[in-house]
C-alpha cells in the first residue's frame, strides 16, 4: 500500500467532519466521520460513509441524507450514503474540506438508524 505522508491530514478528527479521502492512489473520495471523538483520537483508523455528488432529480433514500454544499466545503452538495460505511486508515484522510451542523449530523444518526433496523426498537 502506497502512503504519501506529505499529503497526510495530521489535524485532529472529529464526528460530523468531511474529509477528502485517497481511496486508491490519485482517486480521491468524500467520507463524513461517524466515529466518537475519543475513538479518534486514539485508534489508527477512522469509521466514515460515502458522500456522493447529488445531481437535480436524485432521489434521497431514508438511508441516506442531504448534505448541502456549504457543509461538506467541496463546492456541491451531496448524498451520504449510509449504507456505504467504510473503516479508513487515518494515513488516508488527505483534507478536511468541512463540518455537518448538528442538524444535520442528527439526520444522519436517524438515516443510520433506518439503515441498522434500529427504528423497530
Amino acid at each position: 500500500m502506497y502512503f504519501d505522508f506529505d499529503k497526510m491530514y495530521c489535524g485532529a478528527v472529529r464526528r460530523g467532519d468531511i474529509f477528502l479521502y485517497e481511496r486508491e492512489r490519485h482517486i480521491k473520495e468524500t467520507v463524513l466521520v461517524l466515529q466518537e471523538n475519543t475513538l479518534n483520537d486514539g485508534l489508527p483508523t477512522v469509521i466514515c460513509a460515502l458522500v456522493k455528488p447529488y445531481r437535480k432529480g436524485d432521489e434521497v433514500f431514508a438511508n441516506e441524507v442531504l448534505i448541502s454544499k456549504h457543509e461538506l466545503g467541496v463546492g456541491v452538495d451531496g448524498i451520504c450514503m449510509l449504507h456505504k460505511i467504510y473503516t479508513v486508515p487515518r494515513e488516508l484522510l488527505v483534507a478536511k474540506k468541512g463540518e455537518i451542523k448538528i442538524e444535520t449530523l442528527k439526520s444522519v444518526f436517524k438515516a443510520l438508524d433506518i439503515n441498522l433496523g434500529r427504528f423497530r426498537d
